[in-house]
């Protein structure tokens, strides 16, 4: 049975030996020696990672996106998949000019929201009991936003809902690994975490006692994909969720 490894770039992961790896955003750059061990290489990535706008001069987040597009363009994936599909030929074009070969391919807003309701059997927005449980300044505030989405999908199915209420690209990798691959593999998840996701990679969070983006989301899919695959992590605090990888040969 093949095993497939699902990365993110959560410091200290413990990534298992497999036949495939997919690599959630800069995971491909942060793990590369990690990557370098596995025969097939997928690398799933939000298109803001390698966008041009995000390596302004001025921008106080330049340095941290030039790290992350010299990582990605020196990797060497067997595919890359991105999770919005705007800008793709012009993004496709930024990264063969700086010699990345790779195959890269785009997902819509709508094609992302049916794969992953397909797989998983929720479709965002996903809202859990968790989200019920908020403070009530909170819970109204959020409230507005769900009427908003789902207003605006009457007029434009295309609209997306806010991050809190769909899950992380980390997730979203696996369930591309699932739909890839099925009950005919096995699958184990290293450096995604649930914890401190308000925190930005960068360290500069405006909204750091929002609401963290995806956490809930990401739960419900979790739960409901352990119940449906060989679902596997290394992570200590994904165990709630999860079943632990005992290293099994």
């Amino acid at each position: 049975m093949k095993r497939i490894v699902i990365i993110g770039s959560k410091p200290n992961a413990n990534i298992p030996d497999g036949d495939v790896i997919y690599c959630a955003n800069g995971a491909i750059g942060y793990y590369a020696e990690n990557v370098k061990r596995f025969g097939k290489v997928i690398s799933i990535l939000n298109p803001d990672l390698i966008h041009p706008k995000k390596r302004k001069n001025g921008s106080s987040t330049k340095e941290f996106y030039e790290r992350q597009w010299l990582a990605i363009v020196h990797s060497r994936p067997d595919k890359v998949i991105l999770l919005r599909n705007n800008g793709l030929l012009m993004l496709t074009e930024a990264l063969r000019d700086a010699g990345f070969e790779a195959p890269v391919l785009g997902l819509s807003r709508v094609e992302r929201r049916m794969l992953v309701g397909r797989i998983s059997g929720s479709y965002d927005p996903i809202i859990t009991k968790e989200f019920f449980l908020l403070p009530v300044g909170k819970k109204i505030r959020y409230i507005g936003s769900l009427c908003s989405t789902y207003l605006k999908r009457i007029i434009d199915k295309k609209k997306d809902c806010g991050a809190y209420f769909r899950p992380s690209t980390g997730v979203i990798s696996l369930i591309f690994a699932i739909d890839e691959y099925g009950n005919d593999a096995e699958y184990v998840v290293a450096g995604i975490g649930i914890k401190n996701r308000a925190q930005y990679h960068d360290g500069n969070n405006p909204a750091q006692n929002d609401l963290p983006h995806h956490v809930f989301a990401d739960k419900q899919v979790l739960r409901r994909l352990a119940g449906r695959y060989r679902l596997y992590t290394t992570e200590q605090e994904l165990m709630p969720y999860i079943p632990p990888w005992n290293h099994r040969s």
